[in-house]
């Protein structure tokens, strides 16, 4: 298999794409406001690594603090110390933010000193050939979107073929979000043609090779989405069974507005591999059924260890007309979350249906959490 196409950059073109990139002022000038230096001291300072991990240590991870203090109240994560450090995960997580869900698992792993993940980035993100260095730097590998149908089996039968690899011979890990783009309805649901990509590079038992990859679901909860009220004209589009079509630069506007926004608390829980509870699945010999029954174990995975916030608890009770979660929040934080509602549907003003949507946004962690129990 030849991975020349959606592969990383690795150490030894480090320096070349960096000097390429300097060249890039927009995201030269976003890059020293952020850290408060020079564009000279930048460019030395990152011209002083050597390796990309180094680079991601002491650049990305302290770009993505000053996006924590800027817009995030309490950031925590757990879980981490659970893996070991010398071996690989396929960490497979909800996916509610086109940067920073990936951005931030790396920045708790290199928090704890573990080597920072592998990242998938869908080929639609790339629509600047700078924006394809830029991640192909930060470890991002590409997911093929939007190629002729009859490219379709060769291009994930590549990438089941570099996830192998890359987990097995590089002993790197991985991540990847547990179905193609966001959960626009908060609604995380793991899609078993996920699973099915990764079983193409299975030389025998597809049981055993899921095995081998050590796929660990990962949590990932944020009290508020900056970009929940552009969710809502999809989301009332599908309610009527009708296709959204995206606006030119909508992705890199949900991007920059994802990285700027308030999001309120963020937690991030890491959980462990899901082989012992898999591996009770040898009985099962419908490969389809398989697939389902792991896709179930992890989204059970990420209901039991997702981090329920006041939003989710009181959005739940107005959906449901109810008071079963009051204890959760008091009196003040149910008028602070109807409020920021009322702010993001100011052009919704009186459309019962933008309400019940944007509340089910919020509403659907919790349905997931109580299906668990």
């Amino acid at each position: 298999m030849n991975f020349e196409d959606i592969r990383p950059y690795n150490d030894a073109e480090f320096h070349k794409v960096v000097n390429e990139l300097f060249k890039v002022k927009p995201l030269m000038e976003v890059i020293c406001n952020y850290l408060e230096i020079s564009l000279e001291e930048i460019k030395n300072l990152i011209l002083s690594y050597k390796s990309i991990q180094d680079f991601q240590s002491n650049i990305v991870c302290r770009f993505i603090q000053v996006i924590i203090n800027r817009s995030v109240d309490k950031f925590s994560y757990d879980g981490v110390l659970k893996l070991n450090k010398e071996d690989s995960y396929l960490l497979l997580s909800n996916h509610r933010d086109i940067v920073l869900d990936s951005a931030l698992i790396n920045y708790c792993l290199n928090d704890r000193k573990y080597n920072t993940s592998e990242i998938a980035i869908g080929s639609n993100l790339l629509s600047e050939d700078w924006i394809k260095k830029l991640v192909r730097l930060n470890k991002s590998f590409i997911v093929k979107r939007n190629i002729p149908k009859h490219e379709m089996l060769s291009a994930s039968q590549n990438l089941s073929a570099y996830l192998d690899y890359t987990l097995k011979e590089k002993k790197q890990s991985l991540w990847i979000a547990q179905r193609e783009g966001r959960a626009k309805d908060g609604f995380d649901k793991t899609n078993p043609g996920l699973l099915k990509m990764f079983g193409m590079a299975a030389e025998d038992n597809l049981l055993d090779h899921l095995i081998s990859l050590n796929i660990t679901p990962v949590s990932i909860s944020y009290e508020y989405d900056p970009c929940d009220e552009f969710k809502v004209p999809e989301l009332l589009k599908k309610l009527v069974g009708e296709e959204y079509i995206k606006d030119k630069g909508e992705d890199e506007m949900n991007m920059i507005l994802g990285i700027k926004g308030q999001k309120g608390n963020v937690h991030f829980q890491f959980g462990s591999p899901i082989n012992k509870k898999i591996i009770g699945l040898r009985g099962v010999k419908n490969r389809n059924e398989l697939l389902k029954n792991i896709a179930g174990i992890i989204d059970e995975e990420i209901y039991k260890n997702y981090h329920l916030w006041n939003s989710n608890y009181v959005a739940y009770d107005l959906f449901h007309s109810c008071s079963k979660y009051e204890e959760n929040y008091s009196e003040n934080g149910k008028q602070k979350f109807i409020d920021y509602m009322n702010t993001k549907l100011k052009d919704y003003s009186g459309n019962k249906e933008a309400e019940k949507v944007f509340l089910k946004m919020y509403a659907n962690p919790v349905i997931n959490a109580e299906s668990t129990k």
